[in-house]
């Protein structure tokens, strides 16, 4: 377990570090407003299923 989650947040740290490299200050702003994007629909599709899972509906 405690593997996984190291290569995990290596993952994260290399991407975050390949980002910083390879993009400009815009570029970046424009990758920080897609990942932001993607967090919240992620967020809200799990509160969706949540809410589908309590009321019986299994998909």
């Amino acid at each position: 377990m405690i593997g996984r989650l190291f290569r995990l947040a290596l993952l994260f740290v290399t991407a975050f570090l390949l980002i910083r490299w390879l993009f400009s200050r815009e570029q970046r702003q424009t990758v920080r407003e897609f990942i932001h994007t993607l967090a919240i629909a992620l967020l809200g599709s799990s509160l969706l299923f949540l809410l589908l899972n309590l009321a019986g509906i299994r998909l």
